[in-house]
């Protein structure tokens, strides 16, 4: 289809040019150039008049070259490969040329069917196409007159599938041979010296030659029912068109060409003085064929597409940026009014409060000191314990080892770790620690110690056994994940070098009277924000 509304729509013939100014599907204005070298100046200064507007050329030429060929079926690169191929093999020399897909085959090899056609002399073109590429005019191309007579007939809904329309020209008599309405072939006959008596007899002369050359292509048998159509616009065609039948044997239809150009938004009166109007009005409804000019000549018309995309893509983003801008400047006013809101509520509330704080009483104590003691007061609070841990973590060791019994229990909270135990019993005298404490000297910060009396219960002499439930113990303490430290204070029995020994083994009381195996430690937990969630108090 057409993108542009306004074009400029050319139809070349070997004698003159008819260009055609339309917008949209609406013929403004037309003029008829002749072939000659003062009307290829008129012809430049017409364009000159246009402008920057797209240039469609309709060639309605004599000299034409149409070959059917089948392809093998191909897409994308390959095929552009083959049908280039096709392209030089059979118009080398032709500048203007194309390749027509018609069809798919509908054998086992459904190869594609190509039409190649091109202009086999394109001389009657060289002076418009100096004058366009003078103007630097945005040519998007040139098209051959018969491939737009296939529209024209499918649009009538001929359907008869040979069919070979008999189009009277400026040009002259036009006949385009269409099988199942796709163009094969076409041929131009100038009727210059054809008076109207001999109008009939011209027309069957040259459609007995139109056939021969048919059958000499293997276009059509001789058995083929081939249907002669005639575009009429005055009584002489249906005249013509009963004198073919009667003559050739064959079907002659002519149709009303007038009627079909009102359907097309064109002027009866202008299809009667100039009928290849017809072809550029179709031309301008958007049916447009097959594009023989090379992309050499239809540069200007590429660049002018690309500079039309990034100025569409320029708009759209500056459109697009003035919507946003304007959003959030929307969006900022609205944020400014709110703010200016709460400003206002804030002053409100600043006023209440001073209102109200005129009848507050005086308070006797500064206001950072009561921030002080708030602070003392959750300090307090949050290290405000019992017991309970140190209990649970004595009764799981405890229950471990049965052999242990419990004299005495001290539990205190301190920020210092080397707290000393308060017993005043000689036998507790602290030994060398396993581990050495870490001093903690934050007094906010406070941790809980036990000091345990313990001894073995049952106790034989055996202090190897003694010494090795101590230790177990110690350990399962150690192992607790509430467990900070574990220090022994005092051993069961005195493993020093310089200890003295007293007693007899001849004492008959020494295996009776046993002094007992007593230790003492020290525990320390972790701070209670480290510790894990407890269970049931013991």
């Amino acid at each position: 289809m057409l993108a542009s509304p306004k074009k400029l729509i050319l139809c070349a013939t070997n004698t003159s040019l008819t260009a055609g100014f339309w917008h949209g599907t609406k013929l403004q204005t037309y003029v008829v150039f002749g072939n000659t070298s003062q009307d290829h100046t008129r012809f430049s200064e017409f364009l000159a008049q246009y402008k920057d507007i797209n240039v469609y050329l309709i060639a309605d030429a004599i000299e034409e070259d149409y070959r059917l060929e089948s392809l093998p079926h191909t897409t994308g690169g390959g095929r552009r490969e083959i049908v280039e191929r096709k392209l030089n093999q059979f118009n080398r020399n032709s500048l203007y040329r194309a390749a027509h897909f018609i069809k798919r085959a509908s054998d086992k090899r459904k190869d594609d069917q190509f039409l190649f056609v091109a202009l086999s002399n394109a001389d009657f073109l060289q002076g418009w196409m100096d004058a366009i590429q003078a103007n630097q005019a945005p040519l998007v191309g040139v098209y051959l007159l018969p491939m737009i007579s296939q529209v024209v007939v499918r649009q009538m809904k001929l359907m008869a599938p040979h069919i070979l329309l008999c189009e009277r020209l400026s040009s002259g008599l036009r006949q385009t041979y269409l099988h199942n309405g796709r163009l094969r072939m076409s041929r131009l006959v100038p009727m210059k010296d054809v008076k109207p008596n001999q109008l009939a007899y011209f027309y069957l002369v040259e459609i007995d030659k139109t056939r021969l050359y048919l059958l000499s292509q293997r276009l059509i048998t001789g058995e083929t029912p081939l249907q002669m159509v005639l575009p009429a616009v005055d009584g002489t065609h249906d005249e013509i068109a009963k004198n073919i039948s009667q003559e050739q044997g064959l079907e002659c239809k002519a149709v009303d060409l007038l009627a079909y150009a009102k359907n097309v938004n064109i002027a009866a009166d202008l299809v009667k003085t100039h009928p290849e109007l017809l072809h550029m009005q179709l031309l301008a409804n958007g049916n447009v064929p097959d594009n023989l000019a090379p992309v050499t000549l239809s540069k200007i018309h590429s660049l002018n597409n690309v500079r039309r995309k990034i100025n569409i893509a320029t708009a759209s983003i500056a459109t697009l940026g003035v919507i946003l801008a304007g959003y959030y400047g929307w969006q900022g006013s609205q944020q400014k009014d709110q703010l200016l809101s709460i400003a206002a509520q804030t002053l409100q509330q600043q006023q209440q409060y001073e209102e109200v704080a005129k009848n507050f009483p005086t308070t006797p104590i500064a206001s950072t000191e009561l921030k002080i003691a708030a602070e003392l007061a959750q300090t307090i609070k949050n290290n405000n314990q019992t017991p309970r841990q140190l209990m649970q973590v004595l009764s799981q060791a405890f229950e471990a080892s049965p052999e242990i019994g419990l004299n005495r229990l001290r539990w205190l909270q301190t920020s210092d770790k080397e707290l000393k135990d308060e017993d005043g019993n000689a036998n507790t005298q602290a030994q060398t620690p396993i581990s050495q404490p870490v001093a903690n000297s934050d007094p906010s910060k406070l941790i809980q110690i036990g000091f345990v009396n313990a001894e073995i219960k049952n106790f034989t002499g055996d202090y190897r056994k003694a010494l090795n439930s101590v230790n177990q113990f110690v350990s399962r303490l150690r192992e607790n994940a509430l467990v900070e430290q574990v220090v022994v204070l005092q051993e069961p029995v005195n493993v020093s070098s310089l200890a003295n020994l007293q007693g007899s083994t001849t004492d008959e009381g020494a295996t009776t009277e046993r002094p007992p195996a007593i230790f003492k430690i020290k525990i320390i937990l972790k701070q209670t924000a480290n510790l894990p969630t407890l269970g049931a108090a013991i």
